[in-house]
């Protein structure tokens, strides 16, 4: 299954979930030391609206902010979930630069003298293997043996907690009924258990909101499962209302599925056209200009996939006083 096809229902499961003030407080009052959770306001528990992912890692990662009262502070619980097929040994490092961005625009808002809030930063890690990066930025850091007790000091630090899903036991996973499903079936998809009874579990199914469970159905359903697998394991359902709910909510997220698949193949088709309409306007545009232009101009532009860029091109190749000058833009 293509990758960028799990990423996006990943995506949404885990941020429709966990936007809801209940499963989060649920969510970190299981993982906080309970000194520190006790420490918290959770009635003050609020979902930020920004997000602080980098552009380079939109397609492959989400994260959630939420700001809540400690002991009368301001302070700030993140959520980064991140479910690429394998760890990133500088995660503790792409933090930091989170980490920055949050505090940068609490400056921004917040002058001299408040003083800058605390954040907590989780990793939900969803994989099939566990990971062995280490949760330290000081790890990353390469000091000279010799010197290392004077250079410690002088640089950052930062720790980061890493729940892996592969390491709880379903039983482990605690919250609310629809968190506890969510984080089950994110543990399950990587090794091929979504049709497992923990997923399966009927108290908890029964629990969740329709909305709800649409989403979870939604994200079976869009994982590898074949539909004479799912239709077995609904069978197998022994609360009948819940049977025919399930039942019912699947045929019909088929259905849609099967429409938003042909809906989305025709609008890629004339996307992709207007993306050939433009680069070859490009290249004429170069032909016109200068005369020609060279093979590793070509590659670049048929390697572009993105619209706004090969229009803005467009313009650079007709104003361009030289290929050097167009290709510094490339």
């Amino acid at each position: 299954m293509p990758e960028d096809s799990i990423h996006q229902p990943n995506d949404k499961l885990l941020k429709a979930t966990f936007s809801s003030p209940e499963n989060a407080r649920a969510f970190f009052k299981n993982h906080l030391p309970p000194e520190l959770a006790a420490a918290l306001d959770w009635n003050s528990l609020a979902l930020e609206p920004c997000s602080f992912i980098n552009p380079q890692f939109a397609s492959s990662e989400s994260d959630l902010l939420f700001h809540i009262t400690l002991q009368k502070s301001d302070a700030f619980l993140y959520l980064l979930f991140e479910h690429q097929s394998s760890e990133d040994p500088r995660m503790a490092l792409r933090l930091l630069s989170y980490i920055l961005r949050i505090w940068e625009r609490f400056a921004q808002n917040h002058p001299p003298p408040a003083k800058l809030p605390a954040i907590l930063p989780f990793v939900l890690a969803q994989g099939k293997r566990p990971w062995k990066t280490s949760t330290r930025l000081e790890d990353l850091i390469d000091l000279p043996p010799s010197v290392a007790h004077i250079l410690r000091p002088w640089q950052p630090t930062l720790a980061y907690h890493l729940l892996e899903l592969i390491r709880i036991p379903y039983e482990a996973i605690a919250g609310t009924p629809e968190g506890i499903l969510t984080l089950r079936a994110l543990k399950a998809e990587p090794v091929d258990e979504l049709l497992g009874d923990a997923v399966w579990d009927e108290a908890l199914l029964f629990s969740l909101s329709e909305s709800a469970l649409e989403r979870i159905l939604r994200y079976i359903l869009n994982a590898d499962v074949s539909v004479p697998q799912l239709k077995k394991r609904l069978g197998k359902i022994q609360t009948k209302p819940l049977q025919s709910k399930t039942m019912t909510l699947a045929d019909r997220l088929r259905e849609e599925g099967k429409l938003e698949g042909k809906l989305e193949g025709k609008l890629e088709g004339k996307l992709e056209g207007q993306m050939r309409a433009f680069r070859t306007s490009v290249l004429r545009a170069l032909e016109i200009r200068h005369g020609s232009y060279p093979e590793g101009i070509l590659e670049a532009i048929e390697a572009i996939d993105d619209l706004h860029r090969i229009e803005a091109l467009l313009e650079s190749a007709i104003r361009s006083d030289s290929l050097e000058e167009f290709a510094r833009k490339l």
